[in-house]
């Protein structure tokens, strides 16, 4: 599995389409700092931190919750990583090779899981790093201690990267049952939109535990406790494991 790894970043880092991807979302990350500008799907955003994010000038800390409130939008960028890190393998049926080579099919899901996680951790590390120096360089307060700023900055930071990972992995579930790119990049596109609107239509309180971009919003306002975050942590958990369970035996049954 580490060859499988070091393969993924020896190539990854080799394409035009991840320092694209670097790019954008340091320029979204800047936009966003220098215009004072939130947005992103929000089912249950706190109406009085729009209020003051919209009419005051922000200090950083302001800058890492207004990031936060728009990090949904971040899924659409980084779904160029998913296609270079699994689709492409898969719609051009080259992961047969990589099997023949002599690594076993859990491992190969497990590799292209954990490359997708710390390639989206590494995305949104230079997304809020962004902010702080912009915010910087705009001559902006702290707002609070240095202490609790990167210590929202982490928090949040962790949270955000694993909760788009948790539906990158239902995505290659998706891939490894259609076989189709396409198809699991719709899923991608529609699933926070579909969480979004449920939430809002429907009094279902269970999906409270997979709006995810919810929860991390209400992290970065410190609404959420860590002692609330446990069945955030456990519906990730069971959702992550039923993924590269099914992945697997999908891949199973496909012929070499």
């Amino acid at each position: 599995m580490i060859n499988q790894l070091r393969a993924d970043a020896f190539r990854l880092t080799r394409l035009t389409g991840f320092y694209l991807t670097l790019l954008l979302v340091i320029g979204y990350s800047a936009l966003i700092t220098k215009t004072k500008s939130v947005g992103g799907i929000m089912a249950d955003a706190n109406e009085n931190v729009l209020h003051h994010l919209a009419h005051s000038n922000w200090s950083i800390i302001d800058g890492i919750r207004g990031l936060t409130m728009s990090a949904s939008v971040l899924m659409y960028v980084l779904m160029g990583l998913f296609v270079i890190i699994i689709g492409y393998e898969f719609s051009q049926q080259t992961y047969k090779n990589t099997l023949i080579s002599g690594i076993s099919r859990f491992q190969f899901i497990l590799a292209k899981y954990v490359m997708l996680l710390l390639t989206i951790l590494v995305n949104i590390t230079i997304y809020f790093l962004t902010v702080i120096v912009t915010s910087l360089v705009l001559n902006r307060k702290l707002g609070t201690s240095w202490g609790h700023l990167l210590q929202t900055a982490s928090i949040t930071t962790v949270t955000v990267a694993f909760f788009i990972s948790i539906v990158f992995s239902i995505a290659i579930l998706i891939l490894m049952l259609t076989s189709s790119v396409i198809i699991s990049s719709i899923f991608i596109v529609i699933f926070p939109l579909a969480i979004s609107m449920f939430h809002v239509d429907a009094n279902w309180n269970w999906l409270t535990y997979v709006d995810f971009f919810g929860a991390s919003n209400k992290v970065a306002m410190g609404t959420l406790s860590p002692s609330q975050f446990g069945p955030y942590i456990l519906t990730c958990g069971i959702i992550l494991v039923i993924c590269i369970g099914f992945s697997l035996l999908a891949i199973q049954e496909k012929e070499l």
